[in-house]
């Protein structure tokens, strides 16, 4: 009879973990959506012409990507994956980093990704990335947020490299309505 009972409370403490192991990591049903262009790095100086322009002037490029949960009650499920855009002449097509589930952001909290973050969320197949690099960081959500890009840039050239003005832009991006489910 003293076997029965431990067993039991074994498997009913057994039990429980799986279930709150499973519930960590169930799908977060998304609502929202948004497509966040980056641009990452150094794009060297070429003396190409038009039509075989490089896909930024020559300079130093760098991405952060705002995100804010402006609920004051709610916390929001968000998760987030990378993507590099390529010409589309160019095969294999860009990589497509996994989806990586972040901890619900707080009410009132915000996070940044940055081209340091971006990187992390391209898949690693041993072949260095090239000094610039440029795509999608796709972020899905379970509440609406405030997502804003910073880009900067500066100019660099062969004699002075890259110690030109620096340029800043700000732009809030769009939310898309989604229903799919993020994994």
């Amino acid at each position: 009879m003293k076997k029965f009972v431990t067993l039991a409370i074994v498997a009913t403490v057994m039990t429980a973990s799986a279930s709150a192991a499973r519930a960590q990591v169930a799908p977060l049903k998304t609502r929202f959506a948004y497509s966040v262009k980056f641009v990452c790095g150094v794009q060297p100086g070429t003396s190409l012409n038009p039509p075989s322009e490089p896909p930024v002037k020559p300079g130093n490029y760098a991405t952060a990507i705002n995100i804010h949960n402006f609920h004051f009650k709610q916390s929001a499920g968000l998760c987030k994956k990378a993507v590099i855009a390529l010409p589309e002449d160019v095969t294999p097509r860009g990589a497509i980093g996994n989806v990586l589930r972040l901890p619900p952001l707080l009410p009132d909290e915000a996070i940044e990704v940055d081209c340091a973050d971006i990187v992390k969320l391209l898949p690693s197949s041993g072949v260095p990335l090239p000094p610039f690099i440029k795509g999608f960081v796709e972020l899905r959500s379970d509440q609406l947020l405030s997502v804003v890009a910073v880009y900067t840039a500066q100019g660099c050239d062969a004699t002075r490299g890259c110690a030109g003005p620096v340029s800043l832009e700000v732009v809030p991006q769009t939310v898309f309505n989604d229903l799919s489910i993020c994994q």
